[in-house]
């Protein structure tokens, strides 16, 4: 099941680890929306600037963990993202990864990211 490839209006590249020098997977397509406001409130533990639609199939990975009995949320690199933009490519880091109406026609991943300046 999948989402239409209409809704999905760019692409991206993903790269495995953060910082590789070699797409793992090209031309992902993809919709990034800016969410600055609703992944950095004072109150979230888990902080994003952007998310990232994509297809179920598509094969990013997170990098947050937590160690029980603890709740807190250890942040590693996850999968970097490029969305190249015809002017610059923005790098991102992948912080967590869900699957979105999962068994449903419109099961999608949705990746919450955080943007990466050099």
């Amino acid at each position: 099941m999948s989402i239409p490839n209409d809704l999905l209006p760019t692409t991206c590249d993903v790269y495995r680890p953060f910082g590789a020098a070699t797409a793992t997977y090209t031309n992902v397509p993809c919709r990034l929306v800016g969410d600055l406001v609703r992944g950095e409130s004072d109150t979230n533990d888990l902080r994003w600037t952007h998310y990232l639609v994509v297809q179920p199939t598509a094969d990013i990975l997170d990098g947050c963990t937590r160690l029980a009995p603890s709740n807190a949320i250890s942040y590693s690199d996850g999968d970097e993202i490029r969305v190249p933009t015809g002017v610059s490519t923005p790098r991102f880091v992948v912080i967590w990864v869900v699957t979105v109406d999962q068994g449903t026609p419109r099961e999608y991943k949705r990746a919450y990211l955080m943007r990466h300046v050099a």
